[in-house]
């Protein structure tokens, strides 16, 4: 699984800054909306995204994609790769 360290770079950030940052600030910033920001801010939840969001929040952020994203593997070595398994909740979401 993919995590977004979506949360942990915004605090950063807040720290760098001396003051908060609203999501609606880095969506005004990125072009991304709250809700999705929201949703990366999320710790466990699963979010279906793409590479252009990704791009925007490295460089809002300046930072690599490995700052950005952690991949979490599972521990059982049998895993599926197929997207619709990987994230069944999207075909609803289409």
């Amino acid at each position: 699984m993919l995590v977004f360290r979506f949360g942990e770079l915004l605090r950063a950030r807040e720290r760098q800054l001396s003051r908060r940052v609203t999501l609606a600030e880095v969506a005004e910033a990125t072009g991304i909306s709250v809700q999705v920001l929201s949703s990366l801010r999320s710790p466990g939840r699963t979010v279906v995204t793409n590479t252009a969001f990704v791009e925007s929040l490295c460089r809002y952020f300046n930072c690599s994609l490995e700052h950005l994203l952690e991949f979490d593997p599972p521990q059982d070595a049998e895993t599926a790769c197929h997207i619709d398994e990987l994230y069944p909740d999207r075909r609803t979401r289409q």
